[in-house]
């Protein structure tokens, strides 16, 4: 019964970081070039952005857990 409620309110902390902070930046790759007499490193990374709609979804999924999870059918 708490496992449900827990999860519950881990999802919606969850949806609400991804609605104040849509961007996640991850580092996808260094790349070491060596330029003439200088070595340059290159690092490249990947945003993902996490629509407003999946937030939600995840928001109302912990709230139904909360809710709803706790109950013995």
């Amino acid at each position: 019964m708490k496992r449900a409620r827990t999860l519950g309110a881990a999802f919606v902390v969850l949806g609400l970081l991804a609605l104040i902070h849509p961007r996640v930046e991850m580092p996808a790759q260094k790349t070491e070039v060596q330029v003439g007499g200088q070595k340059l490193l290159i690092e490249t990374r990947r945003i993902v952005t996490i629509p407003p709609i999946l937030s939600g979804l995840v928001m109302v999924a912990g709230i139904g857990l909360m809710l709803l999870g706790p109950r013995k059918l």
